[in-house]
């Protein structure tokens, strides 16, 4: 064989081998964040949990995408989607095998949320901005409430779509609003939504019940009172 066809050989065996690690190094990544969404699924006893993939997403501002799960996979509107790291939005519509995904980063969303810290349990409603596409922002915060900048925040459970408690970011910077009386936390998501490929519907959510409510121990005055009003009361129903 000729010097030139040898180098032809060689080229195309390098190509393969180009292809071949490409393909190897698209597995790996996928096998991590598949490994991510299996031990949140682990740890996430409360949830019924549907993998999917994302397959389609808006091309200008990225408020919205389609993932490859639908009606005959059990979704239905309104699920929540998360990943590993925290929450993406919620399912806006549904086809037979795929569905739109509406994401907290879209300026029509709002989601309650919480600054987990203990001494601050400041609550407001996350939205997305249209000046800053990949930051949204917590509104209608007392002007003077506990917030500080690298707060955790979370899912309050408020508004009955999203179960609480699921991470949403944290405090990267606070300004006042525009009357002044409140105020604005914008939000570092936890999720990196510039790199999401793979997430989760919870399809079911059964968290842990409220703790029941402890009637308060009466004084003995008042203990005294009511169990007189109680006798009267059965006394005339007799």
């Amino acid at each position: 064989a000729t010097v030139h066809e040898q180098n032809k050989m060689l080229k195309s065996e390098v190509e393969q081998l180009r292809q071949q690690n490409m393909t190897a190094a698209e597995y790996a990544a996928e096998n991590e964040r598949l490994r991510e969404l299996l031990s949140y699924k682990q740890g996430a006893h409360q949830f019924d949990l549907l993998a999917a993939r994302v397959i389609g997403r808006d091309t200008a501002l990225w408020t919205s995408m389609i993932v490859d799960r639908g009606s005959k996979d059990g979704v239905r509107e309104n699920m929540p989607v998360v990943t590993g790291q925290g929450l993406v939005g919620r399912v806006t519509e549904v086809g037979p095998v795929s569905s739109k995904v509406q994401l907290i980063l879209d300026a029509r969303s709002s989601v309650g949320t919480i600054i987990q810290r203990s001494e601050s349990r400041v609550t407001g409603i996350l939205m997305g901005t249209m000046d800053n596409p990949y930051m949204p922002q917590m509104v209608d915060i007392p002007r003077n409430a506990d917030v500080e900048d690298g707060d955790a925040v979370v899912t309050s459970g408020f508004g009955g779509i999203y179960p609480k408690g699921i991470a949403v970011g944290h405090v990267a910077a606070q300004h006042s609003d525009d009357s002044g009386l409140l105020k604005v936390a914008v939000i570092e998501t936890a999720v990196d939504f510039q790199r999401l490929e793979d997430v989760a519907i919870i399809t079911a959510s059964r968290e842990a019940p409220p703790a029941p409510i402890q009637p308060t121990p009466l004084s003995p005055g008042a203990e005294a009172a009511a169990q007189i009003s109680a006798a009267q009361t059965k006394a005339a129903a007799q």
